[in-house]
């Protein structure tokens, strides 16, 4: 075998060894930071805080994924007394999403409940969880450990789980296509605006005694506020200012859709005549509106209204 001599050659070749073993050192310090970037699939995940787990969320993917095709997402949260096994085992929530292709993800509240601006939830002796940062933490989470369809990922909830949906789309909806509370809004005080525009579609039972369109004042120092005022909310945040559509939606539903909000924001009211309940047929209404605020849906459907 040749000497390798001084030279220029020599001394490319020199360099060529040096940082073939600088590489070899760092091989080991690149695949830890790749697997810190990826996480195990799991069924019932937890949320690993600094001393303790921060919180806990329940998973069902699609029937029939292949493992590698992102998914379309759905986060839905649970009402009072209630957990994300509930949700994932419900036939109105689980069931839907299972039919609709939907990943979902059901987290666990703190307590059966859940913790945002006025709700009782923050009279914790502790303050209660920042569920704002958990549930986003949730999102981030589930990121690392399958391939998400970032164009559809719907943030829903029922209840007290409607108003921590409320919560998200005005202080924190970064990431999330759409939103889909039940039966929950604003709790007092209200904010005085939203971060951003967002596609909120809010059902509601003009029977609800639970929840009232109008609000109610419970355990005589938490107000729920008037769901129509939040709405107003949203709507000055999206700038809508073209008139109001009104249609009829799966059966009994009666909607009202504010839309061609500002950067694609869009808000919608429908109403059932029942109470303070949830049926598989308005979450499956829901999630189909939400496939339509898709970005590229959205530009197919304002371009159709600028054709007609």
């Amino acid at each position: 075998m040749a000497t390798i001599r001084g030279g220029v050659n020599g001394r490319a070749w020199m360099r060529w060894l040096a940082c073939i073993a600088l590489a070899l050192l760092l091989l080991p310090a690149v695949l830890s930071a790749a697997e810190a970037r990826v996480k195990p699939p799991c069924t019932d995940c937890v949320l690993q805080g600094k001393k303790h787990p921060y919180g806990t969320f329940k998973v069902a993917l699609p029937p029939g994924w292949d493992g590698h095709n992102p998914m379309k997402l759905l986060i839905f949260l649970h009402g009072y007394g209630a957990n994300g096994h509930d949700m994932v085992s419900d036939a109105d929530v689980g069931g839907v999403a299972a039919k609709l292709g939907f990943m979902l993800v059901a987290p666990d509240g703190r307590g059966t409940s859940w913790s945002g601006t006025g709700m009782p939830g923050t009279a914790a002796p502790d303050g209660g969880r920042d569920d704002v940062w958990f549930l986003r933490a949730v999102l981030h989470d589930v990121e690392k450990r399958w391939p998400i369809d970032h164009q559809m990922v719907v943030l829903g909830g029922f209840s007290i789980g409607g108003s921590m949906t409320w919560q998200m789309a005005c202080h924190a909806p970064r990431g999330f296509t759409a939103f889909l509370p039940m039966s929950g809004g604003f709790w007092l005080p209200m904010p005085a605006h939203c971060k951003r525009p967002v596609a909120l579609r809010h059902l509601h039972g003009t029977d609800d005694k639970v929840v009232p369109m109008v609000g109610r004042v419970m355990l005589r120092r938490f107000h729920m506020g008037d769901i129509d005022k939040g709405l107003e909310i949203f709507r000055a945040t999206d700038h809508c200012t073209a008139p109001a559509r009104q249609f009829s939606d799966v059966g009994d539903e009666q909607c009202t859709e504010w839309a061609g909000c500002a950067a694609g924001g869009a808000v919608q009211l429908c109403l059932h005549p029942g109470g303070h309940e949830m049926r598989a047929d308005w979450l499956t209404a829901g999630l189909q509106w939400a496939l339509a605020q898709r970005p590229a849906e959205r530009q197919q459907n304002a371009q159709r209204g600028r054709d007609k």
